[in-house]
């Protein structure tokens, strides 16, 4: 859990809104990680590792079987030093864009594999 000025408790699958800069990321809240650093996912990177890893495993031809696929293989997004004025969490209303909510609810079913509820 991490706790932002606007929106208050960010827990593990909830969507946010991250300042970069120049630029505004959305993303889904995975947690912290080392260091204090903050982790989240863009939309559409769970679905494309999971994808990835399957064509991987049809064309496999190693002597050991190949690991299964792990949260740590998705292409995480990391703040080094966030703080509570940087993040906003959101909610479904505040995602317009078709392809994004397209990417999201993708997301979401990967992501349930790894009981990590996606709030959208």
């Amino acid at each position: 859990m991490y706790t932002v000025l606007h929106g208050g408790d960010i827990h593990k699958g909830d969507l946010i809104a991250v300042a970069s800069s120049s630029y505004m990321s959305i993303g889904i809240y995975i947690g912290r990680g080392q260091g204090g650093s903050l982790q989240y996912l863009w939309p559409g990177s769970a679905t494309a590792q999971r994808d990835w890893h399957e064509e991987q495993l049809k064309n496999w031809k190693g002597d050991k079987p190949m690991k299964p696929l792990r949260i740590s293989q998705m292409g995480k997004n990391f703040i080094n030093s966030p703080t509570g004025t940087r993040i906003i969490k959101l909610n479904k209303e505040n995602i317009t864009d078709q392809e994004t909510i397209e990417r999201l609810l993708t997301d979401k079913e990967v992501l349930r594999e790894f009981n990590i509820t996606v709030n959208y």
